[in-house]
């Protein structure tokens, strides 16, 4: 179960569209009321208008909640007396632990979509003239949510099987997708870090880890073919960061067969490549080579003021502290690039 919640102005035409009962396709009809006069839409929307008059300065008096149940709970949602007496139910329940009690409300279900469906339209204005208080109520609906899915066994999807229409997809978004398509398959056919990186390089997929300067761990990785580069966790959070790689192929270690990561075998790709090494003798945890490197001599010679030098001219080289990495000029985590040129578009006013 998931509720939308919106604030309007005027009651007619909520009402109009929840008690849209002349619609055959929606087949709306009302399934519960309270202190409204249900002879009409009309008579109903000027219940509502009446008591908000009340308070004429609460601007958006009106609230509008829609109540969706998932496809696989519409046999408990039967289209019959015993089907509404639930819907109802749950409603009232939602009403509740928002905390809008004493208003008025009128609940109407629609029939015409696979997902069972209803909608509770109340008064912010309750019998006694106070207003009811939406703060912060979108946070505590998910919790309320999430309490009566619980509390009725209902049915909730995970996090993983929600529908992508793939042929709406365009740009940026369709490259992230199949990029993000074409790890998971090769994933689901690993079952070690070793067979995970070879099959990665045979569909032309470079990774890279990142690592923190201070303990030499692996703290994040990303992943790039021939036309987006992007970290594991904005890819997908849940499956492809270093941790939850982990969690399926075991534990990574630094000095773990570096030949599988040669750089050479993505420079066909990869543009303006750079040394790997930093200035201060510890390698960039790449693709290339996951071993830490010892310390030159030109390194313990170098300053300060060098080291500044190269923070500001070669920030690329800079090991990062963890979490995914920065951005270079490889490419590298220029996920946020379409946004970039979002912002600086030009836009003609409307006249």
């Amino acid at each position: 179960m998931i509720a939308k919640i919106k604030t309007r102005e005027s009651f007619a035409a909520i009402v109009d569209y929840a008690h849209d009962y002349d619609n055959d396709k929606k087949k709306a009809r009302l399934i519960d009321f309270k202190d409204v006069c249900i002879i009409s839409n009309k008579s109903i929307a000027d219940s509502f208008t009446i008591q908000a008059s009340m308070r004429t300065k609460i601007a958006k008096p009106v609230k509008h909640i829609s109540l969706g149940f998932s496809p696989n709970d519409a046999h408990i949602f039967t289209d019959d007396e015993k089907g509404d007496e639930l819907m109802v139910r749950i409603a009232k329940d939602w009403m509740k632990e928002m905390g809008v009690t004493n208003t008025q409300y009128i609940i109407a279900r629609h029939l015409d979509t696979e997902h069972p469906h209803c909608h509770l339209v109340f008064n912010r204005i309750d019998n006694d003239g106070n207003v009811i208080s939406d703060s912060r109520e979108r946070i505590r609906n998910m919790a309320v949510c999430k309490l009566l899915n619980k509390k009725y066994g209902l049915y909730v999807a995970p996090s993983k099987s929600k529908k992508i229409h793939e042929d709406r997809l365009r740009g940026y978004e369709a490259k992230k997708h199949k990029l993000r398509m074409d790890i998971n398959n090769i994933l689901d056919k690993s079952s070690n870090w070793e067979e995970f990186c070879i099959l990665l390089k045979e569909a032309e997929i470079s990774i890279r880890f990142f690592t923190s300067s201070q303990t030499n761990t692996i703290r994040g990785i990303s992943f790039a073919n021939h036309q987006i580069s992007i970290s594991g966790s904005k890819l997908e959070p849940k499956v492809l960061t270093y941790g939850q790689l982990c969690l399926n192929l075991g534990e990574r270690r630094i000095q773990e067969s570096p030949n599988l990561y040669e750089e050479k075998t993505f420079s066909s790709f990869v543009k303006n490549e750079v040394p790997v090494n930093h200035s201060n003798g510890h390698t960039i945890t790449t693709d290339s080579n996951l071993t830490e490197s010892g310390n030159s001599d030109s390194t313990s010679s170098s300053t300060v003021g060098e080291a500044m030098i190269e923070f500001l001219l070669q920030p690329h080289q800079v090991e990062t502290g963890g979490g995914g990495g920065g951005s270079d000029n490889r490419g590298w985590r220029d996920d946020d690039k379409d946004k970039d040129n979002n912002n600086n578009r030009i836009y003609k006013r409307r006249r």
